[in-house]
C-alpha cells in the first residue's frame, strides 16, 4: 500500500462531515502528489465515499433497519423527500458541468456559506445571553427535507461541502443541533448510492490502477476514521451551544475558502 493511498483515505475520512469539501481535498491532494491520471479522479473520490457511507451505517444501524423495514415512516418520508429533491437539482448540474467545472469553483462557496453561518450563530447568540433553553428549536419536517435536499444537490460542484451546505441549512432552519447532524449523516448514504449508481451507469466508476487489497485497505482506513470523526462532531455538538456550534463550523468553512481568492 503506498503512502499516497493512506493519506487520501485519511482525508476523507477527517473532512467528510465539516463544512469543507472532502472531494475537492482528495482531489487536490491527489492531483498534485500522485500520478493518477485526471479521469480517473472523480470516480477515485465516488469509491471514497462508500467508506464514509458505511461508516454512518455502522453509526446508526437500527436507525437504517427502521426505515428500510418502514418502522419508522416519517423518518423514511423525510430522507425519501430529501433524496428526490436532491436528485431535482444534483442531476441536471452532473450532466451539464461534469466534464466543465474544476475543483475549485465551490470554494468561494463555502466562504458564503460560512458568512451565513456566522449570521446564523449571531442571530442564535442575542436571545442565548439569558437562557439557551427558552429557544425553541424544531425537528425535521417534510419542509425541512426538502429544502435541504435541494441544496444538497449543489454539492455535486467539486470544492462545494455536502455536509457543510446540509448543516448549515438544517441549522439556519432552527433543527436541533443533533437532530440536523444526525439527519445530515443519513442524507449522506443515499447521495452516496445513487452518484455510485450514475457513475456506474455511466462507465465512469472504474477504477484508477489500484490492487484489490489496497483498495479494501482505504476503505477501512475511511470507514474508521470517519466512523471516529462522527463521533467526535456528535459529542462536540452535545458539549457546546448552539451558536458556538454555528461559529465553529462558520469559521472552519471559510478558513478552507480563503485560498481560493487567491
Amino acid at each position: 500500500m503506498e503512502l499516497w493511498q493512506i493519506i487520501v483515505a485519511l482525508i476523507q475520512g477527517l473532512v467528510e462531515w465539516l463544512p469543507i469539501s472532502s472531494e475537492g481535498q482528495a482531489i487536490l491532494f491527489a492531483y498534485n502528489f500522485t500520478t493518477i491520471p485526471p479521469e480517473a479522479l472523480i470516480p477515485l473520490v465516488v469509491w471514497l465515499h462508500l467508506g464514509t457511507a458505511l461508516a454512518v451505517v455502522v453509526r446508526y444501524p437500527r436507525t437504517i433497519l427502521d426505515v428500510i423495514m418502514l418502522k419508522d415512516r416519517t423518518l423514511f418520508r423525510h430522507l425519501l423527500i430529501a433524496t428526490i429533491c436532491t436528485g431535482i437539482t444534483a442531476l441536471p448540474l452532473y450532466f451539464v458541468l461534469k466534464s466543465s467545472i474544476t475543483h475549485f469553483n465551490g470554494e468561494i462557496i463555502n466562504i458564503l456559506v460560512g458568512a451565513l453561518l456566522l449570521i446564523t450563530a449571531l442571530v442564535l447568540y442575542l436571545p442565548t445571553r439569558t437562557s439557551e433553553e427558552e429557544i425553541e428549536y424544531l425537528e425535521t419536517s417534510n419542509r425541512t427535507a426538502a429544502v435541504t435536499g435541494l441544496v444538497q444537490g449543489f454539492s455535486v460542484l467539486p470544492g462545494l461541502s455536502r455536509s457543510g451546505v446540509t448543516v448549515s441549512s438544517l441549522l439556519m432552519q432552527r433543527v436541533d443541533k443533533e437532530t440536523a447532524l444526525k439527519f445530515s449523516f443519513l442524507m449522506s448514504v443515499p447521495a452516496v448510492l445513487a452518484i455510485f449508481t450514475i457513475e456506474a451507469l455511466t462507465g465512469g466508476a472504474a477504477m484508477p490502477a489500484i490492487a484489490p487489497l489496497d483498495l479494501l485497505l482505504i476503505e477501512a482506513i475511511v470507514f474508521i476514521v470517519g466512523l471516529a470523526s462522527m463521533e467526535f462532531l456528535l459529542r462536540l455538538a452535545r458539549r457546546v451551544s448552539f451558536w458556538k456550534l454555528c461559529l465553529v463550523l462558520a469559521l472552519v468553512a471559510i478558513l478552507f475558502g480563503i485560498p481560493a481568492l487567491f
